[in-house]
């Protein structure tokens, strides 16, 4: 076994703590390497290559892999965003296949359900938005107005949500998200004094503006039973941008509500924030939003941070910061990230570089791509199942480097210009 250690700072620090088995509720999750719930252009119009994706990473050693956001009902169409989609029983087969392929290699499925509530503009439904209150959709190019939701809505809304779970249920999931962060879901604008001017049960205090999430949670805990676990992704405040919550009311949140899921996942800051380029936003940069919050709950916390060395990884875990390492980009970089920190294979990593090019597909409403893998989205195509590059390398050319492809430049044919080349060799066939 390969001796799986660093120095740091002249001492030793142990990946070992890395792979430790976490509980997460009635389930376990085999490490602590989690792939959080991230967009990819592929959803309900490609669930197959989507479930070959997430089951490379399942391969590739991750925990627990998660679809993206996924539509709850006809009322939360995000068009033209490709998502998964769960609006009926007709659904399940699809969401299924992705569970099945992630299950196939000892990993957890997860799945974040979501109502878009103001944020969607409903194009291919064209059943009228609604909201907390009265506004404009959030973020569309088209002139179109949410309604103010009546208690009959977010009765219906509570009720979409639960046959939501069922189905989820019903297609094999081992963890279900309920969804309040990035802007982006209903129970988040209703959190948000920004968006949420109601004066009834469900607005003004922050207690009644989180009336709603702890009264899904609470139905999603009762629906899963013990079958599955209960996660909230919630944006917390504290980060470089305004959010739903301030600092301090998160922390109020999160006491409040600390009893009702198994697991909490926090986000510091709209998306825009949370994926925010290397240029912009250093490895673990939402450190100082998170910090603190796990004292608040006995149950695991996961962050993020575009985390690629794993000495910052045990970091967050020895301080007490995070239970789990989450990771969306880098796990679209490098699939087999957890498994080459667990053999010593450390500078065979390929880093996630914050380029954000993995996000334009779902802004472009095609593929997900990786500058690092040239392989992610195209799992499916290549019959990709193992990084086993360096070890073809070795074969085709005996003698050849161990480490990853590097991209140098040399002069082009004409003046000015500069083309990228492969320093080592593509192994025939490979997608790796």
């Amino acid at each position: 076994m390969p001796d799986r250690a660093a120095m740091w700072h002249g001492g030793v620090v142990a990946y070992d703590v890395l792979f430790e088995p976490v509980p997460i509720g009635p389930v376990v999750a085999r490490n602590r390497f989690f792939q959080v719930p991230h967009c990819n252009g592929m959803g309900y119009r490609d669930p197959s290559a989507e479930a070959a994706m997430r089951g490379v990473k399942a391969e590739g050693g991750w925990a627990v892999v998660c679809t993206e956001e996924t539509e709850i009902d006809p009322s939360s169409d995000l068009t033209p965003s490709i998502e998964l989609r769960l609006w009926d029983d007709r659904d399940v087969p699809a969401v299924a296949r992705i569970a099945d392929r992630i299950h196939e290699h000892g990993a957890l499925a997860g799945i974040e359900l979501v109502h878009n509530g103001p944020h969607a503009a409903n194009l291919t439904s064209r059943i009228p938005p609604m909201g907390p209150s009265a506004l404009p959709v959030v973020g569309s190019n088209h002139p179109v107005q949410a309604r103010a939701m009546t208690l009959a809505d977010i009765a219906s809304l509570r009720e979409m949500h639960r046959a939501a779970v069922r189905r989820a249920l019903s297609a094999g999931y081992d963890l279900i998200y309920v969804y309040a962060a990035h802007g982006y879901g209903m129970l988040e604008h209703f959190l948000s004094s920004q968006h949420n001017h109601r004066s009834d049960a469900y607005g003004g205090s922050l207690l009644n503006r989180a009336r709603l999430l702890r009264e899904v949670l609470a139905d999603t805990r009762e629906l899963c039973g013990g079958r599955a676990a209960v996660a909230c992704r919630l944006g917390v405040g504290g980060g470089v941008e305004e959010t739903a919550l301030s600092a301090a009311e998160t922390r109020e949140v999160v006491h409040e509500l600390r009893d009702l899921p198994d697991r909490w996942d926090f986000v510091a800051g709209p998306w825009s924030v949370d994926s925010n380029t290397s240029r912009f936003g250093p490895e673990g940069e939402q450190e100082a939003a998170v910090r603190g919050l796990k004292s608040l709950t006995d149950k695991p916390v996961v962050g993020v941070g575009r985390f690629t060395s794993p000495d910052a990884m045990v970091r967050q875990i020895r301080e007490g910061i995070l239970d789990f390492v989450g990771a969306a980009r880098p796990s679209i970089a490098d699939p087999f990230l957890p498994a080459k920190i667990r053999d010593g294979r450390l500078d065979e990593i390929r880093e996630c570089i914050g380029c954000n090019i993995c996000v334009s597909g779902d802004h472009t409403q095609s593929p997900i791509r990786c500058t690092q893998n040239p392989s992610m989205g195209e799992e499916w195509r290549r019959g990709c199942r193992r990084d086993r590059r360096s070890l073809a390398c070795r074969r085709r050319r005996p003698g050849a480097s161990a480490r990853p492809a590097r991209r140098s430049c040399r002069p082009g044919a004409h003046a000015g210009r500069r083309h990228g080349r492969l320093t080592a060799s593509r192994p025939a066939g490979r997608g790796l």
